[in-house]
């Protein structure tokens, strides 16, 4: 493993790895982490993936584990995204795959319907934040907006309750101990991240990436309907697979082995 620094555009540092080191690979990875986490979360996986031969990088998007930025905050959808352009231009590819989970699924397919997706062969979107499971209050809402007009950094607790990660309650133990992690939200990522959301359903039709959604039949955080919907308004290029007995982190639950298993077999298809 290999770490490396990358610089945004308005100067913040990304924190980014490569998990390997494999010659003139066929298959490049690139894991995208969710809200309040950080790419260390996916050592599983990416091990998974590093012995089904591909090359794997991952990094932390602005504000959360070793990057720079406040805490759970973002000042724009366009500023994930341009983080996320950075990190594909600098990784060396043939044939590049992105894995993105939650918040980070989110950024990954605005990035397909927003801008210029070619460099990209197929998603999986994991849990995606396109709906929440519960929406927010007109109260919470109406809060969020005016904070966003006078304050956008102003940040509060993310409100993840770490048992609805998994039925593998280890997973929420080690969530919660987990020094990198963070349980902020600021009203400025919350405003945009939650309309892009609802945007990416609205404008699915508009996919030309071979695109696979995973979700957690049980996942009380974002909402399965969600992805449902996307699906069905993306077509024939969208996969939908919903897991029974599943909560939100489907690559670390009791079916994990399953779904990134069938995540790999996704990929062999395209």
């Amino acid at each position: 493993m290999q770490a490396y620094e990358l610089k945004t555009s308005d100067g913040l540092s990304l924190h980014a790895q490569t998990w390997n080191d494999v010659l003139d690979a066929e298959r490049t990875l690139l894991i995208v982490h969710g809200l309040g986490e950080h790419q260390n979360r996916y050592a599983h996986v990416a091990e998974h993936f590093v012995q089904d031969n591909f090359q794997v990088y991952s990094y932390d998007q602005r504000g959360h584990g070793k990057s720079d930025g406040p805490r759970g905050h973002s000042p724009s959808l366009s500023h994930n995204l341009d983080d996320l352009q950075v990190v594909i231009d600098s990784i060396p590819h043939k044939n590049l795959y992105i894995y993105a989970h939650s918040f980070g699924a989110n950024v990954a397919v605005n990035f397909l319907l927003r801008r210029n997706g070619d460099a990209v062969k197929a998603v999986v979107l994991s849990a995606a934040w396109l709906k929440l499971f519960i929406k927010p209050s007109k109260v919470d809402f109406m809060l969020a907006t005016i904070m966003n007009l006078i304050y956008p950094k102003y940040s509060q607790d993310n409100q993840l309750d770490p048992n609805n990660l998994s039925y593998i309650k280890q997973v929420g133990i080690d969530y919660v101990n987990d020094p990198l992690r963070n349980n902020k939200i600021s009203a400025g990522l919350f405003k945009s991240f939650y309309a892009s959301g609802l945007w990416a359903i609205e404008n699915a039709g508009g996919l030309t990436t071979p695109t696979l959604l995973i979700h957690g039949a049980d996942d009380k955080i974002t909402d399965a309907q969600g992805s449902q919907d996307f699906s069905e308004s993306a077509g024939e290029l969208a996969t939908l697979r919903i897991y029974e007995k599943t909560k939100h982190e489907l690559h670390s639950d009791y079916k994990s082995k399953e779904v990134l298993h069938d995540v790999s077999t996704w990929f062999k298809t395209i």
